[in-house]
């Protein structure tokens, strides 16, 4: 018994070392790619190293290359990444868990194992990174702070840093098929001490983290003295791929109807709507952000899903094409369980999520999210799931999540 734990220990200090190696040579490629490519600059005043002990990173959770603007910023501490689950099921899983410290986290279900997992981590001398906002934003606004955040944070004994990061949503929208160059800048909210945090309860401690890291890319962009930061795409258009976050037509009022093309976006109806570069639509048109947009599309969704009630019959909601379902396992495996066409419906006063031969009553799903802007995760009493469109397909998963919250009243 005593050699198995030497060995494991010997294990342990051979994968740290080469953790520690190949986050050294990442900060050599990050630092053309991410200032070349975004125009990324941080607070270099700001020194992590100069803070004794485990660091908890709270972020606002802008794009998806925010664990590398964040992991350049902290060059000379390294971070352990809590991150979706689905990372560790991808073609690079192995290749990542292998070089990278990783604390999985199966969105969609309950967060309080993933918050006792990094608290152990700590305890052992990591530094750890977490969106506390669980998913990147959708329009530009901030998201709630996550249930267990502060719980993890008092609980962890680490110094608490919440971390600003500023135009990254606008450098690579979430429903968005390339990045732009515009500018990311990255900075110190604040630091807190594990003595400071203490005296605080947990829901203090997600208060302060909320106001910190409270983020409006479109006030931001207002704001600016020299006027709104310009954005140029890489390829494809400002617009292009906008249909997978907004899905109501604000001429005719049909539901997954739009196409983008370019920098417009626009309907069978005949209604068309330009995006600038700095990522308002042109004036004169019925928004002027992505957010406005989605504010509307939650009201109409909500009309119309009363209207079903009311009425009391069966209807459609919705439907697409060309979904995959999965089934999740634990050791980070899944398995195809239906493929086709997804149907979210009304009948005998239930709203009815279905593929194949799978049928889930929106009320019976206990959490529900999506991950990039092509996978939705959710769990109910039978089991961890995954719906899954084509990764280059514009279908749009996220009304169906948005549906879900309307019901809920989230």
């Amino acid at each position: 018994m005593a050699g198995q734990n030497i060995n494991k220990d010997k294990e342990k200090e051979k994968a740290d070392r080469r953790r520690q190696r190949f986050w050294d040579a990442a900060q050599l490629l990050l630092s053309v790619w991410l200032h070349s490519g975004f125009n990324f600059s941080f607070d270099e005043s700001f020194e992590p190293a100069d803070i004794e002990g485990p660091v908890l990173v709270a972020i606002n959770h802008a794009s998806a290359y925010d664990p590398l603007f964040v992991g350049r910023a902290f060059k000379n501490k390294r971070l352990t990444f809590i991150a979706s689950e689905h990372i560790l099921r991808s073609k690079w899983g192995p290749f990542l868990e292998k070089h990278i410290s990783f604390i999985p986290h199966q969105k969609g279900a309950r967060g309080s194992r993933t918050a006792l997992v990094a608290m152990k981590r700590i305890k052992k001398g990591e530094s750890i990174f977490l969106a506390v906002e669980g998913e990147q934003t959708w329009n530009g606004r901030p998201l709630p702070v996550m249930p267990y955040t502060g719980k993890l944070v008092k609980g962890s004994g680490a110094t608490l840093v919440t971390y600003l990061l500023e135009g990254a949503y606008l450098s690579a929208p979430r429903w968005s098929f390339s990045t732009r160059k515009g500018m990311v800048c990255g900075r110190p909210a604040g630091v807190y001490s594990p003595e400071m945090l203490k005296e605080m309860s947990d829901e203090e401690v997600e208060a302060l983290i909320a106001k910190d890291l409270a983020f409006d890319t479109w006030e931001w962009q207002k704001s600016r003295p020299g006027g709104p930061v310009k954005y140029r795409c890489t390829k494809g258009g400002n617009a292009d791929g906008l249909e997978r976050s907004v899905f109501t037509c604000p001429a005719c009022g049909a539901f997954g109807t739009l196409k983008s093309k370019g920098d417009s976006i626009g309907c069978s109806c005949g209604f068309n709507l330009r995006m600038e570069d700095t990522g308002f639509f042109e004036e004169g048109g019925p928004f002027e952000t992505v957010a406005d947009w989605e504010e509307s599309d939650r009201k109409k969704l909500a009309e119309r899903m009363d209207e079903m009630r009311r009425a009391a019959g069966e209807d459609i909601v919705f439907t697409d094409d060309a979904v995959v379902l999965h089934r999740i396992e634990d050791g980070h495996s899944d398995e195809e369980a239906a493929r086709g066409r997804l149907t979210l419906r009304f009948a005998d006063d239930k709203f009815i999520l279905s593929i194949g031969g799978y049928s889930f009553d929106l009320m019976d799903i206990s959490n529900m999210t999506m991950v990039l802007a092509g996978r939705i995760v959710f769990s109910d009493s039978s089991g961890y799931y995954e719906l899954l469109s084509d990764k280059k397909s514009r279908t749009n998963l996220r009304k169906y999540v948005i549906a879900r919250e309307v019901l809920f009243g989230e």
